[in-house]
């Protein structure tokens, strides 16, 4: 009878315990797929930060003309959002990525932004008035200039404030060409 007990109590421990791991399995595969990027071929992919309300992935992507552009995949979470370039009015932290002054690099164009913000009215004291608010996942690219053949290094800022919490992100990268190959790397985590 104590054997009947104990083998119906093992087994019974079993079958509780099984239960259990199903869910969590569940949990662990659903984060495995962050962050959100449209792409795979990312040269450089930041470490995804759960606390982080953004996340910022970099890339040399060529066009079909065979140029090169600088693509800043940017995703929002927990309502995270910022001004876009596009704004018409001057904001302190208007989103920009800029190139630092060289001989080697230029943009050849405007930052291109994608999907496209949408002009809305804010009320809230500090805008009052109307503004491109930037409240999902966006992609943007910058056409570049190469202006040599030669091995270097160029640096260049993101820069935008994130809102709700109000912080001026400023976020540095490096362009490299070596042995004739583009790659860009974030210097600062976000």
């Amino acid at each position: 009878m104590n054997r009947l007990i104990i083998s119906s109590m093992i087994l019974l421990c079993l079958a509780c315990n099984t239960k259990k791991q199903e869910p969590l399995m569940e949990i662990a595969s659903a984060e495995v797929h962050l962050p959100l990027n449209p792409y795979d071929s990312v040269s450089f992919k930041e470490p995804y930060n759960p606390h982080s309300p953004y996340h910022l992935d970099l890339k040399i992507e060529d066009t079909e003309n065979d140029l090169k552009q600088l693509v800043l995949f940017i995703t929002l979470r927990d309502g995270a959002h910022f001004v876009s370039p596009n704004a018409e009015r001057s904001f302190k932290g208007k989103f920009s990525m800029t190139l630092n002054e060289n001989n080697k690099l230029k943009p050849r164009e405007d930052l291109i932004e994608i999907p496209l913000s949408v002009e809305e009215i804010d009320t809230h004291p500090f805008v009052n008035g109307t503004i491109n608010w930037v409240r999902e996942d966006t992609t943007y690219k910058l056409p570049l200039n190469i202006l040599t053949e030669s091995d270097f290094e160029a640096t260049g800022l993101i820069r935008f404030t994130i809102e709700p919490r109000c912080s001026l992100e400023e976020i540095p990268f490096v362009v490299r060409q070596q042995s004739g190959i583009l790659s860009v790397k974030i210097l600062g985590g976000c």
